[in-house]
């Protein structure tokens, strides 16, 4: 099994969170889990370059 197929729907349903508005969202601390990322630093990075792909990709 390659790397995407270890992924599902239910692998990130399962730790999934809804707040009071119906609001979906994920904690990076448990995606950096389901993830396999060992050390926080090393998600953190992950994270801070997706965020700025998406603030270039909004202005």
């Amino acid at each position: 099994m390659n790397e995407i197929e270890m992924y599902t729907e239910k692998t990130f349903e399962n730790i999934k969170h809804v707040d009071e508005m119906g609001n979906e969202y994920w904690c990076a601390r448990e995606l950096q889990k389901v993830l396999d990322y060992k050390k926080w630093q090393r998600f953190v990075n992950v994270i801070e370059t997706a965020k700025m792909a998406v603030f270039k990709a909004i202005i």
